[in-house]
């Protein structure tokens, strides 16, 4: 199978070292943890997506307009990145 080589700059040293230390505590390659970590990633609804099917299921609810769904998944998303 081929495979396309990903190479990624500036990635901060506390960042790297996470990246490391998890590897190394789940006994796999940095390559492997990333890999996973992107297939996760990408795998899961893009914002857009997940706001549009929202409205389909939501079409004729009472909705709050007062909240920012945008912002709120943001916030969600990187509270499981850190």
């Amino acid at each position: 199978m081929n495979m396309a080589i990903l190479q990624v700059k500036s990635v901060p040293d506390d960042l790297y070292a996470a990246i490391r230390a998890r590897a190394r505590e789940e006994h796999i390659t940095l390559s492997e943890l990333v890999v996973r970590t992107l297939r996760a990633e990408v795998e899961r609804p893009s914002l857009k997506a997940w706001a549009a099917e929202q409205q389909r299921l939501n079409a004729g609810r009472a909705t709050r307009p007062d909240i920012d769904i945008e912002a709120l998944m943001d916030e969600v998303r990187g509270d499981l990145v850190r």
